[in-house]
């Protein structure tokens, strides 16, 4: 997946607030697509097929951050516009159709999950009106938990979030022979599968005392060793300003060279890392992710938290400049590091 915006990236709708999008993007959008599914028409079927054009040429004009970006980059967060990929919780929208069909009191749909930004999680929430579902299919896929593309207005209360959605559904690649794969399934790579550690394939996994003798090693030894073992010859010195500590183009991935940034951290840091443990906010990793790089390696002589690994997943999938990411826990990197004698 290449790295900045290339039109290769669309939305497989849920939700969209047409009314929403018309004021973010200027461009009149016929009004009968602001009527309910309960009304469905073959002019709102037209209609709504237009706003998803108008949807995916916001996502393809590069002009919507992610909102860890955004959040890191604000020095006081209170409310902007982004996007986001999590996993969220959908509850009520066959009743609200229902109650709708039947002359009840309205009861909109809602939906709650939790976005960990930085050395926070924050609690999130928002509704969805009966007028902007996508289709007919949206009812089943916006109802339980699904990991979704959200792109809204995010209004911060303390560790709450209120999300006001303008679109809600799946980026998918346009180029894939698979009809709506989504990107979700190609952006992390696992170590097993970088060509140029292909002594991974018959190695046993790393025990305990592997990983205990990993971690007599310092940082600076394991970035020689990974430097080495990909033939990288330029091996850039520890300074306090570094986004990552090891850049290459000369990492094969599927056959092919890959541009990647390695965040390496190690013995020093004791534990399990969090995302607090990558700079305030976490901006060590958003930075990362902005680096001309086309795969993002994120290593750790320990744990690493699940909150890295979404947090890292949201910040790939970004349509504005998608990436690639790899996990190198402490068992990965001493498997590593032994395959190839360097442990």
């Amino acid at each position: 997946m290449a790295a900045n915006v290339n039109g290769n990236i669309g939305l497989s709708p849920y939700y969209l607030n047409t009314r929403r999008l018309e004021s973010l993007a200027l461009i009149e959008i016929p009004a009968v697509a602001q009527t309910s599914l309960n009304a469905n028409s073959i002019e709102r079927v037209t209609a709504m097929r237009y706003a998803l054009s108008v949807a995916n040429r916001l996502l393809q004009s590069g002009l919507i951050p992610n909102v860890a970006r955004a959040y890191a980059e604000t020095s006081n967060p209170t409310r902007f516009l982004a996007s986001t990929w999590g996993t969220f919780s959908f509850k009520g929208s066959r009743l609200a159709f229902e109650n709708q069909a039947t002359g009840k009191a309205p009861c909109p749909a809602t939906f709650t999950g939790v976005l960990n930004l930085g050395d926070r999680e924050h609690n999130v929430h928002g509704e969805l009106g009966n007028d902007h579902y996508y289709s007919q299919s949206s009812i089943g896929m916006l109802s339980g938990k699904r990991n979704l593309f959200i792109l809204g207005m995010f209004e911060f209360s303390e560790e709450k979030v209120e999300i006001f959605p303008y679109m809600i559904g799946d980026l998918v690649d346009n180029l894939s022979p698979i009809i709506n794969m989504s990107i979700r399934n190609s952006i992390r790579v696992y170590p097993d599968y970088i060509d140029s550690f292909d002594r991974l394939q018959n190695a046993p996994r790393a025990n305990v005392g592997d990983v205990k003798a990993l971690q007599a090693i310092s940082e600076a030894e394991i970035k020689d060793a990974i430097a080495e073992i990909i033939g990288e010859p330029f091996v850039p010195a520890d300074w306090g300003g570094e986004v990552s500590d090891l850049q290459t183009n000369r990492l094969i991935v599927g056959g092919a060279p890959q541009s990647a940034a390695f965040i390496l951290k190690g013995p020093a840091l004791k534990g399990e890392m969090h995302p607090k443990n990558m700079g305030k906010r976490g901006d060590q990793l958003v930075r990362a992710f902005g680096e001309p790089a086309d795969l993002i390696v994120i290593q750790h002589c320990n744990k690493i938290a699940n909150t890295v690994v979404k947090m890292a997943e949201a910040l790939a999938i970004d349509p504005r400049n998608p990436k690639r990411f790899c996990i190198l826990d402490g068992a990965d990197t001493a498997r590593l590091l032994k395959a190839y004698g360097k442990l």
